[in-house]
């Protein structure tokens, strides 16, 4: 049995949301963390498109914490911004792992 890997699973998950696999190509079964961390990276990668593409708050003007949005909590922009702070996670996440030994 592979032992679990979360990034890994979210990787796989980001890369396939890139290639353009939809989120029901998820390989891991579902209600497995696996699934959920697979999904989390897909996710991730339609919140960058749709940041790309809508020009808004973009995961450079976040701030460090997920409590540092300024924006009241049930407004779009606190949305948005929340998926910008996520972005910014997941690429400061993605960073250490691939940074070289």
């Amino acid at each position: 049995m592979a032992l679990c890997d979360p990034d890994r699973e979210e990787e796989e998950g980001y890369r396939a949301a890139q290639a353009g696999s939809g989120l029901d190509r998820n390989p891991y079964p579902p209600g497995t963390m696996r699934f959920d961390d697979w999904r989390r990276g897909w996710q991730i990668r339609h919140i960058e498109t749709r940041i790309e593409r809508d020009r808004t708050v973009t995961p450079d003007e976040v701030g460090e914490s997920l409590a540092d949005n300024p924006h009241p909590r049930g407004t779009i922009r606190y949305e948005q911004w929340r998926d910008a702070w996520q972005v910014k996670q997941f690429r400061l996440r993605r960073a250490r792992r691939t940074r070289p030994a």
